[in-house]
């Protein structure tokens, strides 16, 4: 008699799942991999630092499952030509994370400027910072996912594609000076959907998730003017995430549990999107 379907096994199984993560070097992206590792997986790690691709398959190989097994790419996702390159050695994959991203510095505004210093401020945003986010967060989920299509239709598991977006595509607080990236995730919960509606008679299913205030290069947690050190005041369940809490939701999609969700983008980030300016106040 086969085993139940309702098992956890069967349900949050992704062993020997082929999977993809970029900017899997640092923050997220390893958090994510260590999930699949310790679960089973074949995992591909990408980034753009062999550097930091070797620290980060040391760390997850410390959590792996025996039969895990842990791959390194170094990958330029902005790289169109060097993309097609390294989909063309891959025979399967059954996953794709595309969390690769930047944030770019830009110059701080708020709302209670006066007009003119207000006006200033948003035109002095360099044209290059506003190229090189979308190339980076927008344009190489898109190209990334298209020209690796063929391999998650083929996926007998039925493919996945999982795009990391952020809380900030939701929040419009008037005191932040991250347009550029603001909006880039704003595309990237959009293009989630885009992608789902084009793929969605060849069996690929196309979700995002969209992570709060999480330890990465982009929050230390041991920054006092970083978000996340304030995470206790500013999100309602008085924590930052943590590593489990993003290797979860992705597994979760990657696995049996999550094959009705389609289309969707997932918010994980401790209820901040939904909290009053009260638990927004600085």
């Amino acid at each position: 008699m086969p085993a139940s379907s309702f098992t956890l096994d069967n349900l949050f199984s992704v062993r020997g799942r082929h999977v993809l993560i970029t900017g899997a070097g640092t923050g997220l992206g390893q958090y994510m991999a260590k999930g699949f590792a310790a679960n089973g997986a074949v995992v591909y790690l990408a980034a753009r630092r062999a550097s930091a691709l070797a620290e980060a398959k040391a760390a997850v190989a410390a959590v792996a499952d025996p039969e895990a097994v842990i791959h390194t790419v170094v990958l330029d996702v902005t790289d169109r030509a060097a993309v097609t390159a390294f989909i063309a050695t891959l025979s399967r994959l059954d996953v794709l994370i595309n969390n690769a991203g930047i944030c770019l510095p830009d110059t701080p505004s708020s709302h209670k400027l006066p007009v003119a210093e207000l006006q200033a401020a948003l035109l002095s945003s360099p044209p290059d910072t506003w190229a090189a986010t979308f190339a980076t967060n927008v344009e190489a989920p898109y190209f990334l996912s298209a020209s690796a299509l063929h391999l998650l239709a083929s996926s007998s598991h039925s493919g996945r594609i999982i795009n990391i977006s952020s809380i900030g595509a939701l929040n419009s607080d008037p005191r932040s000076s991250q347009p550029a990236y603001q909006a880039s995730k704003a595309a990237v919960s959009h293009l989630t959907r885009l992608l789902a509606s084009k793929f969605r008679e060849h069996g690929v299913r196309v979700n995002a998730i969209v992570p709060g205030l999480f330890p990465s290069q982009m929050q230390d947690p041991n920054d006092g003017k970083s978000q996340l050190s304030k995470a206790g005041d500013i999100v309602p369940l008085r924590r930052g995430g943590e590593e489990e809490d993003i290797a979860g939701t992705a597994i979760y999609l990657a696995s049996r549990a999550g094959s009705y969700v389609d289309g969707d983008v997932i918010v994980l980030g401790g209820g901040r999107n939904w909290a009053g300016p009260e638990i927004h106040a600085p």
